[in-house]
């Protein structure tokens, strides 16, 4: 483990716990690195500092309760998840027997076209939602 692997460990170390063989080769790294070990021990003394100047705040059970009840009364919209979906192949649709009645090509052909377009279209609008819902 180098010197950068180290500070970003020790910093990690403050969310969430390390695993015992990260913490092993972290431990060993502060013994061999002073400049290091005086890192930790300055990220320490900061720790300890804040801890004993910030105070949380004590909430109430009545505080929970109500802040409890004011998220379960917010309304979740139940059609979110279709609306795009819906609007899509309804507008595709439109455009679709628009151009099959005033395009000069056969009818079959642009219906054709059109399906096709629609499909890519939809495949690739449902590809970049699910990759933002990812998120």
């Amino acid at each position: 483990m180098d010197c950068e692997d180290a500070k970003g460990k020790l910093l990690e170390s403050y969310d969430s716990a390390l695993s015992g063989d990260t913490k092993r080769q972290l431990e060993t790294h502060l013994t061999a690195c002073s400049n290091c070990a005086r890192f930790a021990a300055a990220l320490n003394k900061i720790d300890t500092q804040l801890k004993g100047a910030i105070v949380a705040p004590r909430l109430s059970r009545a505080f929970r309760a109500g802040l409890r009840a004011r998220i379960d009364r917010q309304r979740r919209p139940v059609w979110a998840h279709w609306l795009p979906d819906a609007a899509y192949l309804a507008g595709s649709g439109a455009a679709i027997i628009c151009c099959a009645l005033l395009l000069p090509f056969p009818v079959l052909s642009v219906l054709w076209a059109g399906v096709l377009t629609a499909t890519t279209g939809y495949s690739f609008q449902t590809l970049l939602l699910s990759s933002v819902e990812d998120l």
